[in-house]
């Protein structure tokens, strides 16, 4: 696989390219790819790669390959090019899938190319668009919301305070990607949304920033997993309740050791909307503590996970203020919208789950 190069555009995925790609992965003796369509999506939903459905024709030979497949490929342009390639994100995801998918205890895509190179990255994926993806924007049901961390849980629980994970020196320990730079970028942040979080808003990211060490101290102090890092309704693809299907979490390229809860409180602050969680807010964290239980996690309480749901939706502040810094002047429509949501979702969650309560200087 890795004698083939790997290409730096969306253009250069030809169907020569495509059948020896095949080829390397699952064989001969089959149909060669005849020709291709490609369709760009996620514009505006995936900062950190650019993505196509490459529908496939094998000139009407029958074929045991699939008549589409989706690539992910290293942007060259964007706000966030710089950023992807220092967090690594590519690499981490393109590793994920070789050494930590295979025994994942939840349904994931088939990957049929993966490969880092110095010029580009790209992974040649199972195209699951027959799956329903819900417009964060918009925002998710509680139901899905609630599914969506059972999932992830699977996921936490596999991977709790695991040892071996720490041998691997793709995955970081305790990412700061999100709260670098968190004390100089907040003044903007609140300049600009100030009126949108509210007094309580402000108040509570003014104490954020004068106790951001320990944050990252109490977060350093409590058990780790393996933690998705970006997870959200754009990174989410719903199918029938109760299949593998009813939830497939996508993009893994932030995956790093952590605290579990900060994927529980980004999706519950980044992707439900307010009216729509309004008095259901801990059921999430009952539900994400139930499947740790459920699935092996031991000498971890209620009173635990609460300390650290509360933790969680403080780290999750970090979010919508370090987007801000890294957004240019004419970042999208969808986009702006998008970070305009993030920011109010995120900080009245923080203040409905009474995360300032942690904070030294009540």
């Amino acid at each position: 696989m890795s004698q083939l190069a790997v290409p730096a555009t969306m253009d250069e995925i030809t169907a020569d390219w495509l059948d020896r790609m095949f080829t390397a992965s699952v064989g001969t003796g089959r149909p060669p790819v005849a020709s291709l369509k490609k369709t760009v999506i996620g514009v505006e939903k995936g900062f950190l790669s650019e993505t196509a459905i490459i529908e496939l024709d094998f000139g009407g030979a029958e074929s045991d390959l699939p008549t589409s497949v989706v690539a992910k490929l290293q942007p060259k342009t964007g706000d966030f090019v710089d950023t992807a390639k220092e967090s690594h994100a590519f690499e981490r995801e393109i590793r994920f899938y070789k050494e930590l998918a295979p025994s994942a205890p939840i349904r994931l895509p088939r990957v049929y190319f993966s490969e880092v190179s110095d010029d580009s990255s790209l992974l040649i994926m199972e195209d699951l668009s027959h799956l329903a993806n819900v417009d964060q924007v918009s925002g998710l049901t509680h139901e899905r919301v609630v599914a969506a961390v059972r999932a992830i849980a699977k996921m936490h629980a596999a991977h709790w305070d695991s040892e071996h994970l720490h041998a691997k020196p793709w995955i970081p320990l305790h990412d700061h990607f999100f709260d670098e730079g968190f004390e100089d970028h907040w003044p903007t942040f609140s300049e600009a949304y100030g009126l949108r979080i509210g007094r309580a808003g402000r108040a509570l990211g003014e104490r954020v920033a004068a106790n951001l060490r320990w944050i990252e101290q109490r977060i350093s102090e409590r058990p780790t997993t393996f933690v998705h890092g970006d997870f959200r309704a754009d990174n989410l693809l719903f199918g029938p309740a109760g299949t593998p299907e009813e939830v497939l979490v996508l993009d893994w390229q932030l995956g790093n050791l952590s605290l579990g809860t900060i994927d529980i409180t980004r999706l519950l602050g980044g992707s439900e909307p307010v009216a729509e969680r309004q008095g259901h807010q801990f059921e999430i964290m009952e539900a994400w503590h139930d499947e740790l239980i459920a699935n092996g996690v031991r000498e971890y309480s209620y009173d635990d996970a609460l300390y650290d749901f509360r933790l969680g939706a403080l780290y999750s502040l970090f979010i919508p203020v370090k987007v801000l810094h890294l957004s240019s002047d004419d970042i999208g429509p969808r986009a702006a919208r998008l970070l305009d949501t993030t920011a109010e979702r995120q900080f009245a969650s923080a203040l409905e789950l009474d995360a300032g309560s942690l904070l030294p200087d009540n």
